[in-house]
Formats: structure tokens, C-alpha cells, sequence
């Protein structure tokens, strides 16, 4: 039995419902730690520091959140499945949500994970090591090579996009529109291969 296959095996023992309680989880710890190490280092609060989101900055978080999903989809659709195999976390949580519930999640993600790591850990350990660190917490693709090196261009260009433009709204925005996209085209397709299935496709 292969890697993925046994990931899979220990993902099929939890619901969705559990899976999505361990991401609340998670991302409240993240917000936690966020708070602290701001709190103990002097960490200003960057939504009250950062400059104004302009209309460059608009467009480049645009287009990196709409650049990123398209790109994985075309992998998924042209690679071996094994690739991008994350084990089947995303799909197991993504395809029992309803869209608001997607659009809410993400929203989430994307504001616990840039505050963290863009707007508290890049300011005290700069762009490399938080990029570095923020990679390193997908445990799951570290054995996958793509997947770790799609998180790991992508959590440069974040923090890249938050020391350019100097305000956190844009590596979020970014970062929010790539997982509310994916995170919608997994539920469609869930719901088409469903559709298919009852049809007798």
C-alpha cells in the first residue's frame, strides 16, 4: 500500500464534519499565536499600519487568485493523479460544504494564516524563514514534490506581494481567492460526479 492510499484510509475515518472541526481548530490556534507573539513582541496590528490598497495591488492579487487555481485544475487535468494527491483532505472537506459555507471558510483561512505569517512572522523573521516555515506546516505535501513546490513558490510570492504593497489586504485577498476558487471547483465537480452517478453516466 502506498503513501496516499494509507493517508486516504486514515482520512476515511473521520467525517467531513470532524475534518472541518479540526480546520476551525486550527485556525483559531493560528489566530492565537498570532495575538501572542504580536502581544510579547511588539507586533503593531498591520491593517493599522499598512498603506492603502491601490488599484496595482488590487490587480495583482486578482490575478495571482485567479493565476494559481486555474493552473492547478489544468495539472489535475493533464498529470497522473498520484502528483497532486493531497490524500483527499480538500476534497473530503470542500465537497460537503455549500458555497456561502466555502466563501465563509476561506475568508477564515486567509485572515488567520496571513495575519500569522505575513503580518506577525515576516515582520520579526522576514520573507525566507517565514515562507520556509509556512511550507514546512503542510506537512502533508512534504512528500509530495509538485505540491510542496506550488506551496512553497506560493508562500513567497504572499509575502513578496505583502512587502511590496505594504498592507495585508492583498497577500489575503490573494490568498483568499485561491482557496474560495478551489475550494468552489471541488464542490462543483463533487456535485456533477453525483449528479453523473445518479444519471447513470
Amino acid at each position: 500500500m502506498n503513501n496516499s492510499q494509507e493517508k486516504r484510509n486514515l482520512i476515511n475515518d473521520f467525517t467531513p464534519k470532524e475534518l472541518l472541526l479540526n480546520v476551525y481548530i486550527s485556525q483559531g490556534l493560528f489566530l492565537v499565536i498570532a495575538i501572542v507573539i504580536a502581544f510579547i513582541f511588539d507586533v503593531p496590528f498591520p491593517w493599522k499600519i499598512g498603506s492603502p490598497v491601490t488599484s496595482t495591488g488590487l490587480l495583482l492579487a486578482g490575478a495571482t487568485g485567479l493565476f494559481l487555481p486555474f493552473i492547478s485544475i489544468q495539472l489535475k487535468k493533464r498529470l497522473p493523479a498520484h502528483y497532486l494527491d493531497d490524500g483527499g483532505i480538500n476534497e473530503k472537506i470542500f465537497s460537503s460544504l455549500s458555497y456561502p459555507h466555502i466563501f465563509i471558510l476561506t475568508g477564515i483561512i486567509a485572515f488567520a494564516e496571513e495575519w500569522l505569517f505575513r503580518g506577525v512572522l515576516q515582520s520579526l523573521l522576514g520573507l525566507v524563514i517565514t515562507s520556509l516555515i509556512f511550507s514546512l506546516l503542510h506537512v502533508r505535501y512534504i512528500k509530495k514534490p509538485l505540491l510542496f513546490s506550488i506551496v512553497t513558490l506560493l508562500s513567497f510570492w504572499l509575502g513578496l506581494l505583502y512587502e511590496v504593497t505594504e498592507t495585508i489586504w492583498v497577500p489575503f485577498f490573494a490568498h483568499f481567492l485561491i482557496d474560495f476558487i478551489s475550494g468552489c471547483w471541488i464542490a462543483r465537480e463533487h456535485k456533477r460526479g453525483k449528479n453523473d452517478t445518479e444519471k447513470g453516466v
